[in-house]
């Protein structure tokens, strides 16, 4: 009986046992392959395999999603029965920053009042509210647990005092920041500059939040008070009683102590301020300053004239 010859098949060049192994495992890993018997016409065909990952990723996908809902719901009824059990509602109100707003006026805009809910009360409108008085620059409201609200006041700085002519004519103050805020009121108080000769420029005669940094008729003014809130021993801001704004000749200075009137002119005003520094120094220093009549700095560039009355 001839032995039966063993045939070994031949390994396919350029392709190693790894290579067979990754794509059997990674590129078709969901067929199974078969084989039909069909008699001497044996072909094989593949059957797709629905991977178990499948249906676990799903499952656990539910269950993640029931788990979150069901923690938002939990959330949500916890807060709502924390709201309305009463545990957190106000009970104080605490106003702090004021000096010349009233505290009873800053509450009154507030409405915050004894009793609201914390959880119902929205920061950002009682900020609006308490802006309305005219001499609060900023607000912070902060909530304080479980039973406090705190309202924070930053007020308007006043650098001067402002007179308008015609319209709303009177008093208003003026802020550093360039910034008509408030009218002047009795018991107020009155140790700043005041500005005068302004015509009111707005034909319906608002005078309330008034933005002048961009008005050309006091901008000479203003700088110069700028200039002296630096606070320079010789020439201070509080020295300075009055600038006039004078559309001919400029602005000019009058001082606390001195009735004469100092003619500034039109611009360079830093520098001729700090001219004008350097000759009240030599005034004081020689004791000359008694019986001047005026100072212009108008007439000639570089050049300042003291006039002195005669004895």
């Amino acid at each position: 009986m001839a032995r039966k010859k063993i045939r070994y098949r031949r390994q396919r060049a350029g392709r190693s046992p790894l290579l067979r192994q990754f794509r059997s495992h990674y590129v078709r890993p969901a067929q199974l392959r078969i084989r039909v018997n069909m008699g001497r016409y044996e072909q094989p065909t593949s059957v797709a395999h629905k991977p178990e990952w499948n249906v676990q990723l799903i499952r656990k996908s539910f269950l993640l999603l029931g788990l979150v809902l069901l923690i938002i719901a939990a959330l949500h009824w916890g807060s709502r029965t924390v709201e309305h059990s009463g545990s957190f509602v106000v009970r104080r109100v605490v106003v702090q920053g004021n000096r010349m707003s009233n505290e009873a006026q800053i509450r009154t805009l507030a409405a915050v009042q004894h009793g609201d809910q914390l959880f119902s009360l929205t920061s950002e409108d009682v900020e609006e509210r308490v802006r309305q008085h005219p001499w609060v620059d900023r607000v912070r409201v902060e909530r304080i647990w479980p039973d406090t609200v705190t309202i924070r006041v930053y007020e308007h700085r006043p650098l001067a005092m402002i007179n308008f002519e015609g319209g709303q004519q009177g008093l208003y103050y003026l802020g550093y920041d360039e910034t008509v805020f408030a009218p002047v009121e009795p018991l107020q108080d009155l140790d700043y500059p005041v500005i005068t000769g302004v015509p009111l420029a707005d034909k319906e005669g608002i005078v309330s939040d008034l933005d002048l940094r961009e008005d050309e008729v006091t901008k000479d003014a203003r700088v110069f008070l700028h200039v002296a809130a630096r606070g320079h021993p010789i020439l201070p801001l509080q020295s300075i009683s009055e600038i006039h704004v004078d559309t001919e000749k400029g602005i000019i200075v009058y001082l606390v102590e001195h009735p004469f009137p100092i003619y500034i002119g039109y611009g360079n005003v830093e520098k001729r301020y700090y001219q004008l520094v350097k000759l009240f120094e030599r005034l004081y220093r020689k004791k000359e300053i008694e019986g001047i009549k005026e100072i212009r700095m108008d007439y000639h560039e570089g050049r300042i004239l003291v006039a002195k009355s005669e004895p």
